[in-house]
């Protein structure tokens, strides 16, 4: 029977609505059935709606009080929430920057203590002149020196007698054991490091220069005389105060 019912409605003329005509079209498009049900849904709707807040608003005591109602104020017949004043005096602003720059100051600190620990787990250069990490092999005589061959005596290759560490021996090379695995771990955890080194100490140059700002912004609250110093386009400007005697 389904089957049935199935063939019959597919043997039906399908239906179509006629569109808007010619001498209409300045009105636009023709409403259809479908475009009615859905804006006589939203016109009851919001005659429902209304009903309701009319009901809300017939019933309201007028006496009743909400905190919400002392920052707010009805401009062009809607309610706005007013954002209520922030008065501090000079005493409190000094004390806010005070305390921001001694946030900053802490701030500095950590980041200070993470590079250098960053810097005693990798292995940098010395900046400027200074002691260099020397290795000092002792022989007996001249022709030694001449003969000597630094890979025979470390007992590995020349290419890792070159290196300052994860020196490996011919024996560990030649057993193998994931050594150039082991190798290539260790370099990608260093890259990393680096790259964090890199990261922290331009974070850290940042913090300093914003830590400088603040002070000299607090500073500028205070009382004297002060001439503005000329910047140098890297560091913020500075200033110097006129010295005053003392009482």
């Amino acid at each position: 029977m389904s089957k049935w019912m199935k063939a019959k409605k597919s043997m039906r003329k399908a239906y179509k609505e006629r569109g808007q005509l010619t001498e209409r079209s300045h009105l636009g498009l023709l409403e259809k059935h479908k475009d009615y049900v859905l804006r006589a849904r939203d016109y009851h709707r919001k005659q429902a709606r209304l009903k309701i807040m009319h009901e809300k608003a017939r019933n309201r005591n007028p006496d009743e009080f909400y905190y919400k109602m002392v920052n707010t104020q009805l401009k062009n017949g809607r309610h706005i929430v007013s954002q209520p004043e922030e008065n501090y005096t000079q005493e409190e602003l000094a004390l806010m920057k005070t305390q921001d720059v001694k946030y900053l100051d802490m701030k500095l600190s950590m980041e200070a203590k993470k590079i250098e620990r960053l810097k005693s787990s990798l292995h940098l250069p010395k900046d400027g002149p200074g002691p260099s990490n020397s290795h000092t092999i002792f022989v007996d005589s001249l022709d030694e020196v001449s003969k000597f061959d630094t890979a025979k005596h470390f007992n590995t290759t020349p290419k890792m007698a070159s290196r300052a560490y994860n020196r490996l021996t011919t024996e560990q090379l030649s057993k193998g054991d994931g050594i150039e695995s082991k190798i290539s771990t260790v370099n990608h955890e260093s890259a990393s490091q680096y790259k964090e080194l890199k990261s922290r100490i331009q974070r850290h140059k940042q913090l300093k220069v914003v830590t400088q700002k603040m002070k000299t912004k607090k500073d500028l609250t205070g009382k004297g005389h002060r001439i503005k110093m000329p910047a140098d386009g890297v560091n913020p400007p500075t200033y110097r105060w006129k010295k005053e005697r003392q009482k």
